[in-house]
């Protein structure tokens, strides 16, 4: 696994995304979003990392027009094309695949149990939700 940092877009898996996301027509970009999506949050099994690192970043996407939503993008590896706005349902699935790695059996939680960053790696999981959910967050400053 190709991970360099614990927030949505700093492993491969998700950077890839980022590019297949800019690369594509912009009208398949939202499909693309609901396909990374669905394959977690539909899963009642094991979720195995590269899902689960896309779904993240996905659902990291989703975010950006929420208020504090700004803190889970990145300039480096994020998707630079415009994405078109998304939908409640959208929303809803992203909070959904969030909260299954969350509360699920996966790669990518068993993977940062061990690691240094792994409680970080869970609070910026657990911040994503509540952002999707509408709450507010702490500032990004105090979190990072």
């Amino acid at each position: 696994m190709g991970k360099w940092g614990y927030k949505p877009f700093e492993n491969d898996t998700a950077a890839d995304f980022s590019g297949d996301l800019d690369e594509a027509p912009e009208s398949e970009r939202l499909e693309l979003l609901r396909a990374a999506l669905s394959a977690v949050a539909a899963s009642d099994g094991h979720v195995d990392a590269g899902r689960a690192e896309v779904a993240i970043a996905a659902a990291a996407v989703v975010a950006r027009g929420f208020p504090d939503g700004e803190q889970f993008q990145s300039a480096v590896c994020g998707p630079t094309q415009s994405i078109p706005p998304v939908s409640s349902d959208f929303v809803t699935l992203a909070a959904r695949a969030v909260d299954r790695l969350l509360d699920g059996d996966n790669d990518l939680s068993d993977d940062w149990i061990g690691e240094a960053e792994g409680e970080r790696w869970s609070d910026s999981l657990r911040r994503l939700s509540r952002v999707l959910s509408g709450e507010q967050t702490d500032s990004p400053e105090k979190l990072w």
